[in-house]
């Protein structure tokens, strides 16, 4: 089975904590051969650590990795990513059917984090509706504050990066209303975020939302991975994101959606006002070309054709179903 590791200094997450084994291993019964740990005989052998891109070729894998795999018996699939910037436009229909099969079908959530995603959802839904209105996920952590300056609603943003201000009037400008429910991955809010809750009062975090036993359990469990699942959960189930950067977490998450139907989606968009003065910019939401231009990987995965050559992969046997 795969571990799960968010970061050099966090410990590393089984995959169980996360995900549903069960569903994974009966999911690709037949496919692939997956056991729960090394046989005893190659527990002590050195392990051989190969990152790989997202999209791999065949003929990579017996060129590049194979060789290192019959040297050492045991190899670690390391960074193992989905990135856009790894789509390639040959890819083997074999493969790309096991990817799509993994990816939209054997993945899926433990009972604990699916029970715990859909009762957030749930208040979130709760929280929009006696307002009339519908609720906005917005992708967007501490890391993301130390930002440019703002002068008369021109931004200057070196690094791409979004004060909680700033936050707030970009989502204001696109003609969001004061009253939206607004459920923000942050985890919890200091006062640099005072100027967000002027303008947007109902911004509601894990830290808020949770009840105080499973507070203490994911918030505070020190693994990233418990916070970016519950995140991912609420996030795919929202009437709309917003994204404030391209991440492979974004990627994975517009993939869930687009599986589901759910494609409204606004990415920030700097436009340069002059050209005379290019490093001043006027940010503003659009909808993301993965969606427009059906460039995301989950459209020709998610086609009836797609899917079908995924499915033909599965044995009919009554287990693997």
């Amino acid at each position: 089975m795969p571990t799960i590791k968010e970061g050099l200094t966090e410990p590393i997450s089984k995959f169980d904590d996360i995900y549903n084994v069960k569903h994974f291993i009966a999911t690709l019964e037949g496919v692939v051969r997956i056991v729960g740990r090394l046989p005893e005989d190659l527990r002590n052998v050195n392990h051989t650590s190969v990152e790989l891109p997202h999209k791999i070729t065949k003929a990579e894998i017996d060129n590049k990795i194979r060789p290192i795999f019959v040297k050492s018996s045991v190899i670690v699939l390391n960074k193992f990513l989905l990135s856009m910037k790894d789509v390639k436009d040959e890819r083997d229909p074999e493969i790309e059917a096991i990817r799509c099969l993994v990816q939209y079908k054997a993945l899926q959530f433990q009972p604990q984090i699916e029970k715990l995603g859909n009762r957030l959802n749930n208040r979130m839904k709760e929280a929009a509706q006696s307002l009339g209105g519908k609720y906005v996920a917005v992708d967007y952590r501490s890391t993301d504050k130390a930002c440019g300056q703002r002068t008369d609603n021109v931004f200057t943003m070196p690094k791409g990066c979004l004060s909680p201000l700033d936050l707030g009037l970009l989502l204001q400008s696109h003609g969001f209303a004061r009253e939206t429910a607004i459920y923000l991955t942050q985890t919890r809010l200091d006062e640099s975020f005072d100027p967000l809750l002027k303008l947007y009062p109902i911004v509601i975090t894990k830290e808020y939302s949770m009840p105080f036993n499973e507070e203490n359990q994911f918030l505070y469990s020190g693994m990233t991975q418990f916070e970016l699942a519950i995140d991912f959960y609420i996030c795919s189930h929202s009437d709309v994101l917003v994204p404030i950067h391209s991440s492979t977490f974004y990627t994975a998450l517009a993939g869930e959606r687009i599986k589901q139907g759910f494609t409204h989606m606004l990415v920030p968009r700097l436009l340069r006002i002059a050209r005379e003065a290019p490093e001043a910019t006027s940010l503003t939401l659009g909808v993301p070309r993965i969606v427009t231009k059906r460039l995301h990987p989950a459209y020709s995965c998610l086609c009836e054709q797609g899917m079908s050559k995924a499915l033909a992969l599965v044995p009919s046997s009554p287990t693997s179903r």
